[in-house]
C-alpha cells in the first residue's frame, strides 16, 4: 500500500528505536503524517508573502481512497477525505474532523482534473483547493457518516505546496515543482529540527520554480544531470534552495541554524550524496545567515527572488 499525505494550505527517533518500541512502520505511519503536517503548515503559512503561488491555509491533510488497494482505506465517509486535521486550524475551527468526506469545493463537485487522470482523485481536489480565489470565502461540502452540510469559511494564504510521505524506508526528500515529497524512513529517522530543515529546503526549490527554470534550460536529471553544464545547473540551484531554506525556517520561527546542523549530521551527510558536500552546505548556510539573519522577521531575500523569473544560465 502507498500510504501519501497532502498538507495544504497553510506538512524522532530513527527506525530502529521505532522498532525498539514496538511500533511498526505501519502502526508509526500516522504519526509521521501528522508531525510532518504540522510543520510544513507552520513554513508554509509563515512565508505566503514570498511565494508568488499560494493556496487557502486550512491545515489538513487530505487522502483519497483510490490511494489504498485491497480495501484497506481507512473509514472515510466520502471517495476524497480529510485524513487529519491540525487541532485550531481554520477547517477545525469549522467543525471538519479527521475522516470527514469532500464532497465539492465552491459548489463544484470533487472530480478528475484535465492532466490529472492518471493520478489520484485527491490530486484533482487539492487542485481546485488551491485555485480558489484568494481572500474569498471557501465554501466546502462535508459528509460525516450519512450527513451532509455546507461550510464557509476564510482562510488566510500559504505557501501552494502539495506535500507527501511515502511509505517505503528509503531516504528520499525531493520536489517535482508541484509536490513535495519525502519518505517515511527518512521523516522516521530524523529529529524535528531536521525534517524542518529537509522540507524547507524542498520547498525553496518551489519558491523560486526550480523544476521550470531547470527544464526551461534543458537540464536533465539523475546520471545525466552529473556532468557538465547540466550538473553545474543542478548544483546551482541545490545552493540556492540551500540559502532560501534559512529564511523559510527563520520566517517560521524555526532556528535557522537547524539547516547547516542537518548536513553536518551522520543523516545530512548521507541523503547529500550526489550534491556538494555536506559540510561545504552548511558553511554556504552559515555564511548566508551571518550575513543576512541578524535583525527581526521577517526575513526577505530579494537577490533569491529576482532569480525566480531569469533563466538559468
Amino acid at each position: 500500500m502507498k500510504r501519501i499525505i497532502i498538507a495544504l494550505f497553510a506538512l524522532v527517533a530513527g527506525a530502529s528505536s521505532v522498532a525498539a518500541g514496538g511500533l511498526s512502520p505501519a502502526d508509526d505511519l500516522p504519526k509521521q503524517d501528522l508531525r510532518l503536517l504540522q510543520i510544513s503548515n507552520a513554513i508554509m503559512a509563515a512565508n505566503a508573502s514570498l511565494c508568488d503561488r499560494t493556496m487557502p491555509d486550512l491545515g489538513v491533510a487530505l487522502q483519497s481512497t483510490d490511494q489504498y488497494s485491497g480495501g484497506g482505506a481507512p473509514p472515510f465517509a466520502a471517495p476524497v477525505a480529510f485524513a487529519e486535521v491540525i487541532p485550531g486550524s481554520a477547517a477545525a475551527r469549522a467543525g471538519i474532523a479527521r475522516d470527514d468526506g469532500l464532497i465539492a469545493i465552491d459548489g463544484k463537485a470533487i472530480a478528475k482534473r484535465p492532466g490529472l487522470e492518471r493520478a489520484p482523485l485527491r490530486d484533482s481536489a487539492f487542485a481546485m483547493l488551491a485555485d480558489h480565489p484568494a481572500g474569498t470565502p471557501l465554501v466546502l461540502d462535508i459528509a460525516r457518516g450519512t450527513e451532509r452540510r455546507e461550510v464557509s469559511l476564510q482562510a488566510r494564504p500559504e505557501c501552494r505546496a502539495l506535500v507527501e510521505v511515502l511509505a517505503d524506508d528509503g531516504n528520499t526528500a525531493h520536489s517535482d515543482g508541484r509536490v513535495i515529497q519525502i519518505s517515511y524512513g527518512l521523516a522516521s529517522r530524523a529529529d524535528d529540527r531536521q525534517l524542518a530543515a529537509m522540507f524547507a529546503h524542498e520547498l525553496g526549490h518551489l519558491v523560486l520554480h526550480h523544476r521550470d527554470r531547470l527544464s526551461a534550460a534543458g537540464v536533465k536529471k539523475g546520471l545525466l544531470g552529473s556532468l557538465g553544464r547540466d550538473r553545474r545547473l543542478n548544483l546551482q540551484a541545490e545552493a540556492e534552495a540551500d540559502r532560501m531554506s534559512v529564511y523559510l525556517l527563520a520566517n517560521a520561527g524555526i532556528d535557522p541554524r537547524a539547516g547547516p546542523g542537518l548536513w553536518r549530521s551522520p543523516l545530512g551527510r548521507r541523503i547529500s550524496s550526489g550534491h556538494q558536500s555536506g559540510a561545504d552546505r552548511a558553511k554556504l548556510m552559515d555564511a548566508e545567515i551571518a550575513a543576512h539573519l541578524t535583525g527581526p522577521p521577517p526575513y526577505v531575500p530579494t537577490d533569491l527572488l529576482a532569480q525566480r523569473t531569469q533563466p538559468m544560465r
